[in-house]
């Protein structure tokens, strides 16, 4: 029996909470160069990351029936297994992990098979600080959910739903020769499940682009016709509505809520004198912000019901309902579901935090400030469910922002639009 003296036992007891933190992260390509270039890039994250590399889809997927791995970073085109067949296997058989694509190479047509099945795309070359700062961020949001049932709920997640309309409308102009682009740019622009895969797509490493794109409507100039085609149909991404069937929830209330926000959040960023990035981000994250409720109302009917019953009979707003049910509420779900999918770090912090903005470390006008204050006004003539008290303005946040007294102005500026 060996003995430790009560400061070596804490010593031993600190380097084996730090094994225990490491994070586990599983690297595949079928060039040795590029995984030796990785093993050296990242030598300064052993202290965080405990990493393995391998060289084909089958020993990756031996290796973690074997082991868990909390992220997964893939090459593309490799022999036998691709790296969208890899990753759509890992998401089946494992859920949890974060699955990531490093690849210099770009077909279309792989990057459509793995929509779903990725939650981020990086293209070769990758310096060690994005590609550290990408893994630091995905893993931070596989822990953002204190819910086990949550996260593996929304790492399963592939699918949202739509407005059936909407649905039938663009596979209809999809289907005439002579739609163009501004046409399906109108439509998409209205659903909130079109608008995520979408930007979720252009905003891609692979398509190369020098800034990112928070405009539907830019986003499907850029990708064409033929490309949102294939999106559409090859996923099915957009027709799961009919899912929902949950007595008080409502999709047509919900969606015009979500525009109503979106178009408020527009009025005061562009009031507040805001460039046309931080106003596309505002719109499109006034559009996306309440994705979370149709992560609830597809996946768990029975328990959101009974948050739905719990607002309406404690007279609580939605949102503080869900919390007790799930531990999380819709813009925790949201914000961590489309933050994986990779969408502009501002576009993700106004989903995330639209209830709770005072955990926003920018504490000035920002996409977050133009939708925690639109889903304010908009909630109060269009709610997005009926029987709900309306959540309030956060004044101490307001404040930090230096706008504190400009709700009236910018209610004023929207109705005026």
């Amino acid at each position: 029996m060996f003995y430790h003296s009560p400061a070596a036992e804490a010593g031993i007891r600190q380097n084996q909470r730090k094994i225990i933190m490491k994070k586990r992260i599983l690297f595949v390509d079928d060039e040795e160069f590029a995984l030796r270039g990785l093993d050296r890039l990242l030598r300064s994250m052993r202290e965080e990351w405990e990493m393995e590399f391998l060289d084909s889809g089958e020993k990756a997927l031996a290796r973690m029936a074997e082991a868990p791995f909390d992220v997964i970073i893939s090459d593309m085109r490799m022999p036998g297994m691709n790296g969208a067949e890899l990753l759509n296997e890992v998401m089946k058989r494992h859920p949890k992990t974060v699955r990531l694509i490093l690849s210099g190479y770009a077909d279309r047509e792989l990057i459509l098979k793995c929509v779903g099945s990725t939650h981020q795309y990086l293209a070769k070359p990758c310096d060690a600080k994005t590609l550290k700062l990408t893994v630091q961020r995905a893993a931070h949001l596989e822990e953002s959910l204190k819910s086990e049932k949550l996260r593996l709920l929304v790492n399963r997640c592939s699918i949202l739903p739509s407005v059936p309309a909407l649905y039938s409308e663009i596979i209809e102009a999809l289907q005439n020769p002579e739609t163009d682009v501004e046409t399906i740019g109108a439509i998409v622009v209205k659903d909130v499940a079109m608008t995520a895969k979408i930007l979720k797509l252009v905003n891609s490493a692979f398509f190369g682009l020098g800034h990112e794109i928070s405009s539907p409507s830019e986003a499907v100039a850029y990708l064409g016709t033929d490309t949102i085609n294939s999106l559409i149909l090859a996923t099915n991404a957009f027709s799961n509505s009919d899912k929902i069937q949950l007595d008080g929830f409502s999709m047509e209330l919900l969606w015009t809520h979500s525009l109503a926000v979106a178009s408020a959040a527009k009025a005061i960023a562009f009031y507040e004198g805001a460039d046309r990035k931080l106003t596309d981000e505002a719109y499109v994250a006034g559009l996306l912000h309440d994705v979370g409720k149709l992560v609830f109302a597809i996946n768990l009917p029975q328990e959101y019901s009974a948050a739905l019953n719990l607002a309406r009979e404690n007279k609580i707003p939605l949102h503080l309902a869900e919390k007790q049910i799930f531990g999380a509420d819709h813009a925790d779900v949201g914000g961590y579901l489309l933050g994986l999918w990779g969408l502009p770090v501002p576009v993700v912090e106004a989903i995330a935090l639209h209830h709770s903005p005072n955990f926003a470390l920018l504490k000035s006008f920002s996409p977050l400030t133009a939708v925690h204050a639109g889903n304010v006004l908009a909630a109060a003539e269009k709610p997005a469910v009926s029987g709900v008290p309306a959540s309030e303005a956060d004044l101490n946040y307001l404040s930090a922002a230096g706008v504190k007294n400009q709700l009236n102005a910018w209610r004023q500026a929207w109705q005026n639009k």
